[in-house]
């Protein structure tokens, strides 16, 4: 296990960008289809300077889940809450909907080397939920034994198209379930804390598609972390399992939300 693990992370490293103190993975929602408006109304484009730089999950009026790498400045010091901001309520990642700025980013303490690449956005003001403005429930079963091998899952994002284009329109996909054990074979990632996700040739999600929601029964079960080269490869898309850090998540947004656990 350990050698395979050291192959799959050099690999990785040798076709990757830097991104703070690590090297971030590069990918594309491969082969998607472009949403209908209120489809993902949990959805939020995350930004920094008014640019899109990763996908977000609403969890409450004031919190987004979203990936650590987007908004990490160094490790898991993040980069100033004053430059990142929220799109929710659109399907246009450049249009409509409603901007909000963000007041605090909680990154977690374990961030590196590809695991743990989840943070926490708290919002400067609530958002007023409407049908394409809404929270979604995220899963905190210790062990979810629906999450088996071959299950589909659904994940929606702005990620970069096979042309190297940024859509303008929401893509979604459904991937399927990889098993732990078939995830430490394939690319030496069988840990607890990931849920390992299978695809098809150039298919998969890419860079701008970190942090996107992998949704299963209308409920968050993980987020996606990363992929190999450039996406669409023979390799699993390797995303933060939610219900792993759901004591960190619950002591960390508001007191109301502690009736999910």
């Amino acid at each position: 296990m350990a050698v395979t693990r050291i192959i799959a992370l050099a690999t990785i490293m040798a076709i990757s960008h830097v991104c703070g103190t690590i090297a971030a993975p590069q990918g594309r929602i491969l082969e998607g289809e472009n949403a209908a408006a209120g489809e993902f109304p949990w959805v939020a484009s995350v930004r920094v300077d008014n640019a899109h730089v990763a996908v977000g999950s609403i969890i409450s009026q004031y919190h987004i889940l979203t990936s650590a790498q987007g908004v990490s400045e160094l490790g898991s010091t993040p980069i100033s809450s004053s430059r990142v901001s929220v799109r929710v309520g659109s399907i246009n990642q450049f249009a409509g909907g409603q901007i909000v700025s963000a007041s605090s980013i909680l990154i977690h303490p374990s961030f590196g080397n590809f695991l743990h690449n989840i943070a926490i956005i708290t919002l400067a003001e609530p958002l007023s939920f409407t049908d394409r403005i809404a929270s979604i429930a995220w899963d905190t079963s210790e062990l979810n034994e629906t999450l088996a091998d071959g299950i589909n899952v659904l994940l929606a994002g702005w990620g970069l198209q096979l042309s190297g284009a940024s859509p303008y329109r929401l893509q979604k996909t459904t991937l399927s379930v990889l098993s732990s054990h078939e995830c430490e074979y394939k690319a030496g990632y069988g840990y607890e804390s990931a849920l390992c996700l299978n695809h098809g040739v150039n298919q998969g999600i890419g860079r701008g598609d970190e942090g996107a929601g992998v949704v299963f029964n209308h409920t968050l079960v993980g987020v996606a972390s990363f992929f190999f080269g450039a996406g669409g490869t023979e390799f699993p898309d390797v995303s933060c399992r939610t219900a792993y850090y759901s004591d960190w998540i619950l002591n960390n947004v508001d007191p109301a939300l502690a009736y999910l656990k």
